[in-house]
């Protein structure tokens, strides 16, 4: 391996890592902020329509959330995996 091939690796790597990093501490936020015991605890509307309040909570607490930072980390192996294909 050349070194320019190394540092592309070792960019590679760090970039994955650090996108893997941040879909990690975004779970760990959602399950400290809307979980109680390992349990989603949704704040939900007292008078609200149950299933309707529930849908809404689940995508505002963490369907949301968890859905741009796995879209983002998706998008980095993506850019890494074709610009190791162009670099051959």
């Amino acid at each position: 391996m050349s070194e320019h091939e190394y540092q592309h690796e070792q960019l590679y790597q760090y970039e994955i890592t650090a996108a893997m990093n941040h879909v990690v501490r975004a779970c760990h936020e959602i399950a400290r902020e809307h979980s109680h015991r390992g349990f989603w605890t949704p704040h939900t509307d007292p008078g609200a329509d149950l299933h309707i309040d529930l849908i809404e909570a689940a995508r505002r607490d963490i369907l949301t959330k968890l859905q741009v930072v796995v879209t983002a980390a998706e998008r980095v192996a993506y850019d890494i995996e074709q610009d190791r294909q162009r670099s051959r």
